[in-house]
């Protein structure tokens, strides 16, 4: 009984650091982008990127997501399609481009220090993000 609570106990730390070190990813995220959201910035980006988000079809905004994924990982794009009100379609877009192409500065780094063409790796995974992306949308357009 004693190791079962010393395994519990040990369980629930590693999980309250995980939970912390997300939130340190998370809240950032989340408050830069609502603050960029309520600022006259967003409605420059949103007229920027609205002919290629336009080609995926999805709204001008989702590209904020895509460029928080592409900078952080997976978190920062999560939390920064909580700032925004997207479709099913649109989130789920969103988040197969952020499969592909996400943490580029940090996975390009890792792959210089290996010794990878980090151009080759970034620019395979980004056709591939918009393939995916584009194969996603038309697929979603598709259902009711």
């Amino acid at each position: 009984m004693t190791a079962l609570l010393a395994v519990a106990g040990n369980g629930a730390l590693k999980g309250l650091k995980t939970w912390a070190l997300l939130l340190k990813i998370v809240l950032p995220v989340y408050i830069a982008v609502i603050l960029i959201k309520h600022s006259p910035l967003m409605p420059f980006l949103t007229e920027l990127f609205a002919p290629a988000m336009g080609f995926l079809n999805m709204p001008g905004e989702a590209a904020a997501p895509i460029i928080a994924g592409i900078l952080s990982d997976e978190y920062g794009c999560i939390a920064a399609m909580g700032g925004f009100h997207f479709g099913a379609v649109a989130v789920t877009t969103i988040a197969m481009i952020n499969l592909c192409f996400h943490s580029i500065p940090v996975e390009s780094a890792i792959n210089r220090k290996i010794g990878f063409a980090v151009w080759r790796i970034a620019l395979f995974r980004l056709c591939l993000a918009v393939l995916v992306g584009l194969a996603v949308s038309r697929l979603g357009v598709l259902l009711p």
